[in-house]
């Protein structure tokens, strides 16, 4: 019987993107002006949603992304690099549950600083999470 090892750094890097993030709540904010400027500073992805509003682009679009939200006066709240995943999968509920316990445990490590997932989290699951 094998015993897996965790995965050494970089070993799954192909899977994921590394890019720039911002998020910030939608009050106040005119959808149409932010969807131009951050594509005009480089953008791939806007994304709206009614509690956050979700900008991604490449890692070299960083700067001019948040030059752009700044002088348009939105402080994101959240900004920085981050690995997102090329594909997302999704396990059975139950499953996605074991995955998330896992997550957590790791994220609760001294030396972890963050942990990136390529798992598809369902209402379902949130909901089975919840229930134990």
């Amino acid at each position: 019987r094998n015993c897996g090892t965790m995965a050494g750094a970089g070993a799954v890097g192909w899977q994921f993107n590394r890019s720039a993030y911002f998020s910030f709540p939608p009050e106040g904010v005119d959808q149409n002006k932010v969807f131009e400027l951050a594509v005009e500073a480089g953008a791939d992805d806007v994304t709206f949603d009614k509690d956050l509003i979700e900008i991604i682009g490449p890692v070299d679009s960083f700067k001019s992304i948040s030059d752009a939200l700044h002088s348009a006066g939105i402080s994101p709240e959240e900004a920085g690099l981050r690995m997102l995943p090329k594909n997302e999968i999704e396990l059975d509920p139950n499953s996605t549950v074991q995955v998330m316990r896992t997550i957590e445990v790791l994220e609760e490590l001294d030396d972890v600083q963050e942990v990136f997932s390529n798992l598809t989290i369902t209402d379902e699951a949130i909901a089975k999470l919840e229930e134990d």
